[in-house]
């Protein structure tokens, strides 16, 4: 039991909540908490791009079959995926977990029993962002991969090459 507590008490004390003000796309929200806007890149995941960026071009240079316009138009699903599972004004409870180049807090954003960051995967609407992971989170994050990829489930059904081409760009 005591290490059941050890390892639940640092998610309670670090956890922050916020109402959910904007959703920039399937891997960036901002949650307002304490009076102040908390931009979050959501931890372990990455989604397309929803316009022709550099990053949509360097996640393009990692394969072929897709074009900018197909990454383009599945960021836009993604998108809209995140806009499904979330709702605009309500409160969610998320970890942060340090800062990104870009200052946004990297985070973790909880939905019940699971994370907005796994059931994005889950739901074929992100790919593992494995570069600062640990090994049983990659095992993890690939294990939700696998079966969203199995089950042709989001942009795994129909647009599973631009799909391919941002997994391979996060490997």
């Amino acid at each position: 039991m005591k290490l059941l507590i050890f390892l639940v008490l640092p998610f309670v004390l670090f956890a922050d909540t916020g109402t959910l003000v904007k959703v920039v796309d399937g891997d960036t929200l901002h949650f307002k908490t304490n009076n102040k806007v908390v931009k979050c890149r959501i931890q372990h995941i990455d989604t397309p791009e929803s316009s022709n960026n550099d990053k949509n071009q360097r996640d393009l240079s990692h394969c072929s079959g897709a074009t900018a316009k197909d990454m383009s138009s599945a960021g836009e699903s993604a998108t809209r995926a995140a806009k499904r599972l979330l709702t605009i004004n309500k409160e969610y409870e998320y970890d942060v977990n340090g800062k990104d180049r870009y200052g946004r807090s990297i985070c973790i954003v909880k939905l019940g029993d699971s994370t907005f960051n796994e059931q994005m995967i889950l739901d074929g609407y992100a790919v593992p962002y494995r570069q600062y992971m640990s090994p049983s989170e990659i095992r993890h994050y690939n294990s939700l991969l696998d079966k969203a990829k199995s089950g042709r489930v989001g942009l795994w059904g129909d647009r599973q090459n631009s799909m391919e081409c941002l997994d391979e760009a996060r490997k």
